[in-house]
């Protein structure tokens, strides 16, 4: 997740049955406490690192660009990785990106992700779907449709106006989407993304439409 950006104007994501953090609020420190070490970090030069050699030989080489995690949710393994605004313990959540094992259906996001979904369904949350990239974050294949949700709402913990914005690489039964109107309750989600977005960029792509708004389906 290199230099975690939403189009070009988003501001610079040991198994476990923790819950998941849904926040551009957290901490590194407060998602250390509720995970452990993270199993791997990926510097800025897109090199691997498990977390004992990171610790050992790699933070004196190279930069963190973000870490590692993974949980267990509702028997699926989900990895979490996650981009902070620096390396000190109490520096603050700027991207994180989840991945199930097996796609979900929107329908059962809630089910594995009870604490994004009261962000999704908050009442400045609104759902839109784009034939534009929201997020260069995806490591699947994705479909020419992205559906995303954007919080209207500052992140308290992050200077500056921004909202927060969700981005779901979805699919149907594996099959790519090609038209936003094939969107329903029963589409899949194969990964996808928080991240921030600037306020006034948020707006003008839902005044230009280039974000369409549609039906909260969670």
């Amino acid at each position: 997740m290199k230099k975690l950006a939403v189009a070009a104007l988003l501001a610079v994501i040991t198994a476990t049955s923790s819950t998941a953090f849904a926040s551009l609020d957290d901490t590194k420190q407060s998602i250390a406490s509720q995970y452990g070490e993270c199993r791997m970090v990926i510097d800025t030069d897109n090199q691997l690192w498990p977390s004992s050699e990171w610790d050992q030989r790699g933070r004196q080489r190279a930069k963190a660009a973000s870490y590692t995690y993974s949980f267990g949710r509702q028997g699926q393994v989900i990895q979490l990785e996650v981009m902070y605004s620096s390396d000190k313990p109490d520096a603050v959540v700027t991207a994180q990106r989840f991945t199930p094992s097996m796609a979900i259906k929107l329908k059962d996001f809630k089910t594995y992700f009870p604490e994004v979904y009261q962000l999704i369904k908050s009442p400045k949350a609104e759902a839109f779907a784009s034939y534009t990239p929201i997020t260069r974050q995806f490591q699947e294949q994705q479909s020419p449709v992205t559906m995303g949700v954007v919080v209207k709402a500052q992140p308290a913990a992050h200077k500056g106006s921004y909202y927060t914005v969700m981005a779901f690489n979805i699919q149907e039964e594996g099959r790519l989407i090609k038209d936003a109107k094939f969107i329903d309750e029963n589409t899949y989600i194969r990964e996808f993304t928080i991240e921030r977005v600037m306020r006034s960029s948020a707006n003008e792509f839902m005044d230009s439409s280039d974000w369409k708004p549609i039906k909260n389906f969670f």
